[in-house]
């Protein structure tokens, strides 16, 4: 796969850019010559970058990053919802502000944000690319509220595409399994256990970027990626 970027290609955004598989989309686009649009709380520290501080768990904080979108960096090519939480607990010890968060990041935020931008996304035929995970494909020991968030953000990406059929738009739904990031230890406060048996979120932000770059007559309407030790085993991410 080559690397290489459409003249075109001009603004790119993401949630999500200041760590994890964010990070390394973005610096991948920055590497091609790509601005980036960084929607998170905390800022990608990067030349090429622009950041919009953003709780996405926050109504009004989505609104007012959408608004800055619009006045000031309305012609963006892709929006890539990224940004995620994670939590695996039994059933009997998931928390109500614990789902509501997981929910209101994973699958309210992507939806709502997408709505906030909807008539610059036709008017740009951008693509929309929601990162999901294995885990929204199918079950998932100890996972009810992650899986549930992803699952549900899957079918709004399958909404989304027929809503835009009609449009040079794609939409596409991509489903990683567990990769080398921090998501982990945000959750349980602990590094994985073999850390290099996890996927290279380096290697999985090519793949993305491919995937938008790929003439647009090509739509990759969704994509699941399993970790190699994780498809042999029992417990699988």
């Amino acid at each position: 796969m080559k690397n290489e970027v459409k003249n075109e290609v001009k603004t790119i955004i993401i949630t999500g850019a200041s760590d994890g598989l964010g990070k390394a989309l973005a610096e991948l686009c920055i590497a091609n010559k790509m601005h980036v649009v960084n929607i998170s709380r905390r800022p990608l520290i990067i030349k090429g970058a622009t950041n919009i501080p953003c709780d996405l768990a926050n109504e009004q904080d989505i609104i007012k990053a959408a608004k800055e979108i619009q006045d000031k960096y309305s012609n963006f090519s892709a929006l890539v919802n990224c940004a995620g939480i994670i939590t695996f607990e039994e059933a009997n010890k998931n928390t109500y502000p614990e789902i509501e968060k997981v929910i209101k990041v994973n699958t309210l935020a992507p939806i709502f944000l997408t709505s906030q931008l909807f008539d610059l996304i036709k008017q740009n035929e951008a693509d929309v690319l929601n990162v999901g995970s294995t885990s929204g494909t199918k079950g998932s020991k100890l996972g009810t509220i992650y899986g549930t968030s992803k699952w549900a953000l899957r079918g709004a990406s399958e909404n989304l595409r027929l809503e835009l059929g009609h449009t040079s738009c794609r939409v596409i739904q991509f489903n990683p399994g567990g990769m080398e990031t921090n998501l982990f230890k945000k959750c349980h406060g602990k590094d994985f256990d073999n850390p290099k048996e996890w996927m290279s979120p380096q290697e999985i932000a090519k793949i993305m970027f491919f995937i938008l770059n790929l003439p647009k007559q090509i739509e990759i309407s969704e994509i699941i990626i399993n970790r190699k030790s994780a498809a042999r085993g029992a417990h699988r991410a």
